[in-house]
Parts: structure tokens; C-alpha cells; sequence
């Protein structure tokens, strides 16, 4: 499947979602499996960019989301990198003015990269025990997200705009291990909006 597929697959699981989460009269009276906002995300270690579904839980204190991620090979300066993550951020508080509400976030991402720049086991042509197998890699962050309300929606009911910074174990690894790598090295930006139907 090319790339620009399934891009297209997953904006119209996202427009899709919408509609049928407009036939239910309520947002807890929908069936568990739609999706309570779509994401998109710029960096933060699971992508160039990322598109994604995600779910709320336990009266808003777990955003829970999938995420399809994509590095072109002009970024990577290698092949075209593809990622399925798992991202879970949680708000430390919030506090609420009028239809805008402030929190500061933090949270954990398990990703798998799923093209032929990786491996799960070792190659043989490595030395034994000389590199970690690269396919899967957990990302933790912290940061911030205001939310707004939008007063006459239609299909969108409101929006979060959010900015973090976060590691990959890894790279926090050869932080503690080595005294050559700082931790200004291994931090890394991402920006994001999260839609909510």
C-alpha cells in the first residue's frame, strides 16, 4: 500500500467517524469503538507527521490514542520510515476560564516501526550483544495543551492545541550510560491538535 493510501484510509476514517457519531444523540451514548477526537501531530519522535484516532477515559484523565506516523525520505535521508503508536497522555490539572481550559500534560508512547529500516531479532551479520533491536521504542514527554469549546458547533465540538517534549528510551539510555551524549541532545519537540466530534 502506498503511501499517499493510506493517508487517504486514514482521513476518511476520520471524516467517516464523524458522521457516524452524528446519528447518536449523545457522547456517552455512543458505541464504544468511536473514536471521541481525531489527532494530528508534527514531530515528537513517532513521525514527521501523525494522524490518528483517539479515546477518552475515566472522566478525561487518560487520552488514549492510535497514531499512523510517516517520515518522508527527503527527512530521512535513508528510506521512508512508518510508525504505529500507541500514545497515552495524561492532564496533571486543569483549570477552567469560561469555554478555554489550561493543563499541563504528560505521558508515555509505545511505537513499532513497521517498514525494512528496523528489526525485531538481531541481524546476524551484527556482533552478539553490540546493538539493541530498533523496531520498537517507548517515548515519554511532558508539556501543555489548552482546549476550547466551540459555541455553535456542527461536527466539531471543540479543539485542543498542545506542545510537548519528550525522549525515546534509547536515547535517555545512552544519556545515563554515557557522559558525551546531554540530555539537550536527546529532547525533541512535537505540536499537535486533537478534534473532538
Amino acid at each position: 500500500m502506498k503511501t499517499k493510501d493510506i493517508f487517504a484510509l486514514i482521513v476518511a476514517i476520520l471524516f467517516f467517524s464523524n458522521t457516524f457519531a452524528q446519528d447518536t444523540t449523545s457522547l456517552k451514548k455512543r458505541s464504544w469503538y468511536i473514536p471521541d477526537y481525531g489527532k494530528i501531530q508534527f514531530a515528537g519522535n513517532i513521525g514527521f507527521f501523525s494522524l490518528g484516532i483517539g479515546y477518552q477515559f475515566f472522566n478525561n484523565h487518560l487520552y488514549s490514542e492510535l497514531l499512523y506516523g510517516y517520515v518522508p525520505v527527503s527527512i530521512s535521508k535513508a528510506k521512508q520510515i512508518h510508525t504505529i503508536t500507541i500514545k497515552n497522555t495524561f492532564p496533571v490539572f486543569t483549570k477552567q476560564f469560561n469555554t478555554i481550559a489550561l493543563s499541563p500534560i504528560t505521558g508515555f508512547a509505545a511505537s513499532v516501526e513497521t517498514g525494512n529500516n528496523s528489526f525485531v531479532k538481531l541481524p546476524d551479520e551484527y556482533p552478539e550483544d553490540y546493538y539493541c533491536t530498533n523496531a520498537f521504542h517507548f517515548t515519554l514527554f511532558i508539556g501543555a495543551k489548552v482546549y476550547m469549546d466551540f459555541i455553535n458547533e456542527k461536527i466539531i465540538k471543540g479543539a485542543d492545541i498542545y506542545i510537548e517534549i519528550g525522549t525515546v528510551d534509547a536515547y535517555l539510555y545512552y544519556a545515563i550510560i554515557s557522559e558525551e551524549v546531554k540530555i539537550s541532545q536527546i529532547l525533541s519537540t512535537a505540536i499537535g491538535v486533537n478534534l473532538y466530534f
